[in-house]
């Protein structure tokens, strides 16, 4: 595994460790970011074995930016749930 890739994954670990941390300060937080930076510098080793145009941009890692702000404004993610918008979805699919 390429060196890229590995550091790659660990800042996306310590990025989830951090967003699902059960308290935040603004420490905290900036650290989270600076995983978040880390972990999209490194991502792009992704793009050589992509078969689509997608350059890494899809709307989940999309939404990672806005994890930070999230909490700032609402708290801590263990409190979201997204099962009603999925109930939802899969009613508008069928």
């Amino acid at each position: 595994v390429p060196l890229q890739v590995a550091v790659c994954i660990r800042h996306f670990i310590d990025f989830f460790f951090q967003a699902t941390a059960k308290e935040h300060s603004e420490s905290t937080l900036t650290d989270m970011e600076e995983s978040l930076r880390l972990y999209h510098k490194y991502s792009r080793i992704f793009e050589r074995w992509s078969k689509v145009i997608s350059k890494m941009r899809f709307p989940k890692n999309h939404m990672l930016s806005k994890y930070c702000g999230d909490i700032r404004r609402y708290g801590v993610v263990a409190g979201y749930s997204t099962s009603s918008s999925e109930r939802q979805h899969r009613y508008d699919a069928k």
